[in-house]
């Protein structure tokens, strides 16, 4: 029986403008009156390969709507896809409109409020972006164990560049490869995943990339790469990762292989066969930037 009205859904595919490329999300309009176990059990539902995203009333000034995210087994704490794919159900449904060419939304998430950025073109939503934390860096624990954890050859991975971790929100853990066949080649442990990091539950997933346009130290680079999350997750691979890749873009600045003025393009998705890119940038005020497009799949009701 309906104990509230009827509750807007969407599915999206984030960091594409095609309909089955990019990453999937599930995004729930003005979901406060579901408990947080509701969400959690309607998360798998919705989307079971990656996250869903719950938009709620703000709880003060502050920000101008709050922010929370599910995978099908678990909440985390931040998730750059369904945030871009939030931004574009929102001006679907009519909810934000583009009066003027540009404009900024404050969201609440659980790692504080963020800014979110949105660019119109005749009055239609063309661009979103996430401002993420500021960039955090760490040495992995064991850093030796990262081509046995990805199923390669020593040699495949990269001894010119660090494997190191990064967070601009979560933390993960960064592998830079020799070539795009040992990218396509990876057998992922992801049980050993967590060995990576000393406090292993915060580690949010590996990131092996490989470097594929641009010079290294210029103004922009260009990468392939594939995310694995350890499985409490409850995703094995994720096809296009927003905050992920925004960390990415702030290790290659950290390691001096991108300017610090400069941008990444980064994409991910291929061996899924869901492909999908994103931009990211660092502000002036040192934060990270998140920028992506996404394409509503379908809309429905939810009516328990």
């Amino acid at each position: 029986m309906t104990t509230h009205d009827p509750i807007e859904i969407w599915r999206m595919n984030a960091f594409t403008d095609r309909p089955f490329s990019g990453n999937p999300a599930g995004v729930v309009l003005q979901a406060d009156a579901l408990s947080e176990r509701q969400m959690q059990e309607l998360a798998p539902q919705l989307n079971n390969v990656s996250e869903t995203v719950y938009v709620l009333a703000p709880r003060d000034a502050s920000a101008d709507l709050q922010l929370r995210y599910f995978t099908p087994t678990t909440e985390v704490d931040l998730c750059g896809h369904a945030t871009i794919a939030a931004l574009f159900a929102l001006a679907a449904s009519g909810r934000i409109s583009g009066h003027q060419n540009t404009a900024t939304i404050r969201a609440r998430t659980r790692v504080g409020v963020l800014e979110l950025g949105l660019e119109f073109i005749d009055g239609e939503l063309a661009w979103a972006s996430m401002r993420q934390p500021v960039p955090a860096h760490r040495l992995p624990s064991a850093p030796q164990q990262a081509a046995g954890i990805l199923g390669l050859k020593p040699a495949a991975i990269r001894t010119d560049l660090p494997i190191a971790c990064t967070s601009t929100g979560i933390w993960s853990c960064y592998v830079p490869l020799m070539s795009l066949d040992a990218l396509a080649s990876i057998a992922v442990d992801h049980q050993r995943i967590a060995s990576l990091w000393p406090e292993n539950a915060a580690l949010a997933g590996i990131y092996p990339f490989v470097i594929t346009g641009g010079e290294l130290r210029s103004s922009r680079l260009r990468t392939q790469g594939r995310f694995f999350c350890p499985p409490q997750y409850g995703i094995l691979e994720d096809p296009v990762t927003g905050t992920a890749s925004g960390a990415l873009a702030a290790y290659l600045m950290h390691h001096g292989l991108l300017s610090a003025t400069g941008e990444l393009e980064a994409h991910q998705g291929l061996e899924m066969g869901s492909p999908g890119s994103l931009y990211a940038r660092r502000t002036d005020s040192g934060a990270m930037e998140i920028r992506g497009r996404a394409v509503a799949i379908y809309r429905g009701q939810l009516t328990f």
